[in-house]
């Protein structure tokens, strides 16, 4: 598989991409609100075991892949859509169920503040609302990631809750904020 932007390639991890991948999985600022991390080596190799054996499930419901520069094809971070079974499209309600992914993702600390986040997670999202039916797209964040809650907000996400010691990272138990988006059509008017 392999999607492309304007300045991107998002495409499929090889076992030649380690360096690559352990350069910004092993960096402590790339995993400073992420529960996994910084890598050890034998963490990036079943990183890139994992992703590729996800690539070769059927069914699939884990699209992790490689964040690469178009011009260049060098390898820089990583971004994923995680498909979750269907729920129903407004809590409560009866009404038809919808399936949900969750995205997310991780880029060296020197690609930060160019937009490539937001590039990769806008065209992976749209793959999962027009390539995989998706109703709604959700992700989460640590309030203190001001830097990921924008480019959520960028996406067209809007923050729907905030999850109280959702997440136990570097021994610490942190907050969640939590972002959703609907498929077009899917969501209510807004006023």
């Amino acid at each position: 598989m392999k999607l492309t932007t304007g300045r991107l390639v998002l495409r499929e991890y090889a076992a030649a991409d380690f360096d690559a991948v352990h350069a910004f999985a092993s960096d402590p600022r790339s995993s400073e609100f992420m529960d996994w991390g910084p890598n050890s080596e034998q963490d990036t190799r079943e990183f890139v075991d994992f992703c590729q054996a996800c690539a070769r499930a059927i069914p699939r419901t884990d699209y992790t892949l490689a964040l690469t520069l178009r011009s260049t094809g060098l390898l820089f971070g990583s971004v994923s859509l995680t498909v979750h079974g269907a729920h129903q499209a407004r809590p409560g309600r009866r009404g038809p169920a919808v399936r949900e992914g969750e995205i997310g993702y991780t880029l060296h600390p020197d690609h930060w503040g160019h937009g490539y986040a937001t590039e990769a997670a806008r065209c992976l999202a749209g793959f999962g609302f027009s390539e995989l039916g998706l109703g709604r797209i959700t992700a989460t964040c640590r309030p203190e990631n001001v830097a990921s809650a924008a480019v959520l907000q960028k996406l067209g996400m809007d923050q729907v809750g905030h999850r109280t010691n959702d997440r136990l990272i570097h021994g610490r138990w942190m907050d969640s904020l939590v972002f959703a988006m609907d498929a077009p059509g899917l969501s209510p008017e807004r006023r």
